[in-house]
């Protein structure tokens, strides 16, 4: 899918954070509306080869989609946050464009 719309639900928001995340005590996903509302999602550890880290391992963060995650259409920002005992690190910020239906 190249697109991604308001109301969808399932998708699964993966950011590549290029350090290991495996064994992090905390993470989720920062994100920025449209409108102005900033806030957090849940996320967990996925595995897979990091252009960032140039491995294969544990170095993204990974949210499903909920039904009431994109609300608004317009440009979405994103940042990976990960918390351990001896530190922690943002992602690099990403951007999305959120559709309307039908666009």
């Amino acid at each position: 899918m190249t697109k991604h719309y308001v109301g969808e639900t399932g998708t699964q928001l993966i950011l590549d954070t290029g350090i290991l995340v495996a064994t992090a005590a905390f993470s989720y996903i920062k994100y920025n509306t449209p409108d102005g509302v900033q806030g957090t999602w849940s996320a967990s550890a996925y595995s897979s080869y990091s252009s960032l880290a140039s491995a294969t391992g544990t170095y993204f963060l990974s949210h499903t989609l909920a039904q009431s995650d994109f609300r608004v259409p317009g440009v979405w920002e994103f940042q990976a946050f990960i918390g351990a005992v001896d530190g922690t690190w943002f992602g690099e910020t990403v951007k999305y464009e959120i559709f309307d239906l039908f666009e």
